[in-house]
């Protein structure tokens, strides 16, 4: 048997994104306005889906939207730690600018679309692979 569609569905919005901080790893559970959010997109997603299987990472505000959708569809949420998102390391929890000013050269590579090079930033390549 094969699967006939994955369909990805990002976490609600934390406080983090809501300042547009760079979450990474850090584990940020959703803020109210993310509460809401994965409560109204479980019913809408659902009219258009029946899923055999739902997965989420262990971050808090992914397994939140994740159990929204899961419960909603009676079925019981996976955990897979490799769903996580990139980790970025001293970069996790600033801004654009922030970031910016205390490493210029590496904000410059990864606005460029290339790896930044910075100690405990996860590459592209590094990302585990399902």
């Amino acid at each position: 048997m094969s699967a006939g569609h994955v369909v990805f569905v990002r976490h609600g919005r934390t406080h983090y994104n809501a300042a547009l901080r760079l979450q990474g790893q850090v584990d940020i559970e959703l803020d109210a306005v993310g509460r809401w959010q994965a409560t109204a997109a479980a019913p809408a997603l659902l009219r258009s889906i029946r899923p055999a299987k739902i997965v989420a990472s262990d971050l808090s505000r992914a397994h939140a939207t994740g159990l929204e959708i899961a419960t909603l569809a009676g079925l019981e949420l996976g955990i897979d730690v490799r769903l996580r998102e990139r980790s970025f390391g001293p970069w996790e929890g600033l801004t654009r600018p922030e970031i910016k000013d205390q490493w210029p050269a590496e904000s410059a590579e990864r606005l460029a679309g290339r790896e930044p090079g910075l100690a405990r930033v996860e590459t592209k390549r590094a990302v585990p692979e399902g």
